[in-house]
């Protein structure tokens, strides 16, 4: 998520909630595990988009997913 400004070793303040709309960071649950990332379903193709705001890295398809919740705030440490 570093083209957001979220890095590794910073802490995300994520609200508890189950649904998300489209767009908003979510921490999302899927089979491989939990993850941040922007959420994008897409029920014509029967999916959901994960995209990870990164361009080294390639949009994550998923049939479903659990919203955990959606980040609100990043802490980071003063370098």
């Amino acid at each position: 998520m570093i083209e957001i400004g979220v890095n590794d070793g910073d802490l995300v303040l994520v609200r508890q909630q189950s649904s998300a709309n489209e767009g908003q960071v979510v921490v999302a649950l899927t089979e491989d595990g939990a993850t941040l990332k922007r959420f994008y379903p897409e029920p014509e193709n029967h999916r959901i988009r994960l995209h990870p705001e990164n361009r080294s890295m390639e949009d994550y398809y998923v049939v479903d997913c659990e919203i955990q919740g959606v980040a609100v705030k990043v802490l980071k440490d003063i370098e």
